[in-house]
């Protein structure tokens, strides 16, 4: 498949990051769909990866990511790719966005690990890695 590389994608924090790069690392990198996860900053990626390109992964799990915002509730609405979205009790700065935005992806797995902030799988990693595992399993991929 041809990648249109003058497509960028507008992240958070004024950054700009091309996803049609990323992509293209996917394609010519990575045997497969792979599953993304994507804790906080790397949202920046992901989110743009996720909404534009679902059919070159098998499965995101967003972790209290950024950028959320950078997308339509619409956009969450119509994609169509399992999802795990983990996020802290405690996580005042993106608790809410993970809720409103990506609350919204049909099928979505929503797990809020209570008692944890923003890197939540640091602050609880046994309850992590049963939701992540778990994820895991449910998909089928190669």
């Amino acid at each position: 498949r041809d990648v249109d590389h003058s497509i960028t994608y507008r992240c958070g924090y004024g950054l700009k990051l091309n996803v049609a790069l990323v992509t293209f690392a996917l394609l010519k990198v990575i045997s497969g769909r792979p599953i993304i996860i994507s804790p906080s900053m790397s949202g920046t990626y992901a989110v743009g990866l996720a909404l534009n390109y679902p059919e070159l992964i098998s499965g995101w799990v967003p972790v209290a990511p950024v950028s959320l915002t950078s997308a339509t509730v619409s956009q969450y609405e119509h994609l169509s790719l399992p999802v795990l979205a983990v996020y802290g009790e405690k996580d005042t700065s993106f608790r809410g966005q993970v809720e409103e935005y990506l609350g919204k992806i049909p099928g979505v797995t929503m797990v809020m690990i209570s008692g944890a902030s923003h890197p939540c799988y640091l602050d609880r990693p046994d309850v992590w890695h049963r939701a992540l595992l778990s994820f895991l399993d449910s998909l089928n991929v190669d």
